[in-house]
Parts: C-alpha cells; sequence; structure tokens
C-alpha cells in the first residue's frame, strides 16, 4: 500500500509539470480566467477485453464532462493550442461491480481549418486521474477484475467536430475513447475502457476583438534529434505474491520535425520487466529462470506543444525470451524538454489494450 501511495504522489506532482513550463514565455497563464467553457455528454459501452468483463456488462455508458480552457498563440501563433482543466463522470457497465468514475485532468486540443470555415475538426487529449467509486476485493467484489485501486490513471484520446453556432457559442460532437488503469501498481488491472460518442456545447466567456490580436515572430526550432532515454517504475503482478517488482527501459531513438508541432521518428527498446512469464509461478519458487530483458524497435509519432509534447509510440519485440509474452507494445506518455538537452518523461507501457507498467525517467537529446 505505501509503494502505490507513493507512486500516486509522484504521479500528481508529474502531472504538475505541464502547467507551470508550457507556455513560451514561462508565465503561469492559467491564474487568469479560462476563454472558454465546454460541456459534454457521453454515451457509449465498456468495450470488454477480458470475458469476465463481458459478463458483467449490464448497461450502456452515460457520462457527464466540463471543460476550462484557452488558447496560447505563444505556443504556436498559426495553431494555437487549446489547454484547459477537466472533469469527468460516467458510469462503468455495471454499478455494483465497476462502480462509479470521477475524473480530473489537463486537456490538450489542436485544431484543423479553424481559419477556413464554420465547420473544423479538433484533435484533443486528456489526462489526469480518476477515482473509481468499487475497486477488486477478495471479500466484497471479488467479481471485479478490471481494477484493483481506487486511484487510477485516466485519459481520454477524441476527434471533435466544431460548428460555430454564432460568435459566442460552438457545437462539438465526435467519438472518444475513455481508458483508466493504474499501471499494474495494483493487481488486478486490466483496465477500463469506454468507447464512446459525445457531443456538447463550447460558450466563449472571452471573445478576441481584434484590436487586441497580439502578433509573435514566427518560432524556430531543429528539424533532427537524438535522444537516449532511461525510465523506471515498479509493478505488481499477482495477488498472491505481495512483492513489487523493479521494471524499467532503455530507449534510443532518432525523430525528425514535420513542422512546429510534429514529429516521426524511430527507435530501438530495451526492456526490463521480471514479472514476464511470472503468472506460471504465483508462488515465486522459479522467479530465477525467467530472463528478464527484451528488446525491440517502436515507431514514434509527437505532438508538440513546445517544451511539452505527447507521445504515442506502437512497437514490436524482436527479442522475448520468456515463456509467455506479448511481441507487440505501446508507449503513450508525456515529455517536458527541461533545457536544451534534458528531457524528463512519463509514459504507461502497454500491450493491447492492457496496461504493463508506469515509468518515469530522464534522457538527453541532440539537435
Amino acid at each position: 500500500m505505501k509503494h502505490f501511495v507513493f507512486y500516486i504522489l509522484l504521479l500528481k506532482v508529474g502531472l504538475t509539470i505541464p502547467f507551470i513550463c508550457i507556455s513560451q514565455d514561462s508565465k503561469f497563464s492559467f491564474l487568469t480566467l479560462p476563454e472558454h467553457i465546454t460541456t459534454y455528454y457521453h454515451h457509449g459501452y465498456l468495450f470488454p477485453h477480458h470475458p469476465s468483463m463481458a459478463y458483467f456488462t449490464a448497461e450502456n455508458i452515460n457520462g457527464f464532462e466540463i471543460i476550462a480552457s484557452k488558447y496560447y498563440p505563444s505556443i504556436n501563433p498559426d495553431r494555437p493550442p487549446e489547454i484547459g482543466f477537466g472533469y469527468y463522470f460516467s458510469n462503468l457497465g455495471d454499478r455494483d461491480v465497476y462502480g462509479l468514475a470521477h475524473g480530473l485532468y489537463m486537456m490538450l486540443g489542436g485544431d484543423f481549418f479553424k481559419n477556413r470555415s464554420k465547420i473544423y475538426l479538433q484533435q484533443g487529449i486528456s489526462f489526469g486521474i480518476s477515482y473509481n467509486t468499487e475497486h477488486f476485493d477478495i471479500k466484497e467484489n471479488y467479481s471485479n477484475r478490471a481494477i484493483g485501486s481506487h486511484l487510477n490513471t485516466f485519459f481520454i484520446l477524441s476527434m471533435n467536430m466544431k460548428v460555430k453556432l454564432g460568435q459566442n457559442l460552438l457545437l462539438s460532437a465526435g467519438p472518444s475513447l475513455v481508458h483508466m488503469s493504474n499501471g499494474n501498481i495494483k493487481r488486478p488491472n486490466f483496465g477500463l475502457n469506454l468507447i464512446n460518442s459525445r457531443v456538447g456545447l463550447t460558450w466563449k466567456m472571452n471573445p478576441v476583438k481584434s484590436s487586441s490580436i497580439e502578433f509573435f515572430e514566427p518560432l524556430e526550432y531543429n528539424k533532427n534529434r537524438y535522444l537516449i532515454l532511461f525510465s523506471g517504475g515498479v509493478r505488481h503482478q499477482s495477488r498472491l505474491i505481495p512483492e513489487y517488482f523493479p521494471v524499467g527501459s532503455f530507449i534510443a531513438e532518432y525523430s525528425r520535425r514535420l513542422g512546429l508541432n510534429h514529429a516521426l521518428g524511430i527507435g530501438i527498446d530495451f526492456i526490463y520487466d521480471p514479472t514476464e512469464g511470472l503468472e506460471l509461478y504465483v508462488i515465486g519458487a522459479h522467479i530465477e529462470n525467467i530472463i528478464p530483458w527484451h528488446g525491440g524497435i517502436h515507431l514514434s509519432y509527437e505532438r508538440i506543444w513546445n517544451k511539452l509534447s505527447i507521445i504515442l509510440q506502437p512497437g514490436y519485440k524482436i527479442i522475448a525470451p520468456s515463456e509467455h509474452y506479448f511481441y507487440q507494445f505501446n508507449r503513450v506518455g508525456f515529455r517536458y524538454k527541461f533545457n536544451n538537452n534534458i528531457v524528463l518523461n512519463y509514459s504507461i507501457k502497454t500491450h493491447s489494450f492492457a496496461a504493463d507498467f508506469i515509468e518515469f525517467g530522464v534522457g538527453y537529446c541532440f539537435e
């Protein structure tokens, strides 16, 4: 339990980095009033990526979301990102087994075709912490094999179509994927995935007048980057094994900027995970026979907002010596460029829709 509390505290500290350091002029401009208030209604279903979850899905998902946000032209004058704070609430398919979800998060959004039409698209990602009212308990709730903790990491991936209804009002609609997981800090941890459609309204609180528009110099950037990154964390493998195991990864990566806010890359991975394959040895008698090192390659997409970026990395293992392994893996997370060379990392490594572990790291880059 003390490891779990300590890890959640680290997560909270890590989530404060984007708020303090994201703006180009290093001012904490979130202290000003937001420009937009957006509300969404979510409707969808729990995606049962484990047979036991399908059995306990008794109702559709109905949820509510509210976001306070503003645009930051100092980060990208041509396409300012929308950044804000949000709250999410919904059921989880079965109120007795999975309970209800409360999510607090940071939202990052990028618009497409906004200056050309009254109808445009927005790509969004939200990342934070959720509180689930129900979790696995061997006596009280043994049917919940999806989540073993009240506190979990939480994110929403979305693509919205926005329609300008007037000077101060917009209509938004589109699909979203909601995910909750504790990164195997507390087993069980299949995770919860909600596939929703959502519709909402955005109210502009402070419409920008033409006389107050600021002009910014074009921002310069280097196109090529080489990065080495070390990350680590802990993992809980089974309710029958009380120990926490150290896990981590080493990454060497090359990426190329396609513009001010996008980069593509390729890299190699060396992953240390002594728990992979451990399901067969729940008493821990043969841990020494499991080879903990795995090697792979990954592709990388990076969405960049000044010093902060979001990474999406699909990968494939080419060296996996343990008896039970998953060839395909993914990584999603944040990177923050502390200075010209030092990079801080927070990410979740997964296979399919299931989280493997959460990792914090530091790296060195050459541009």
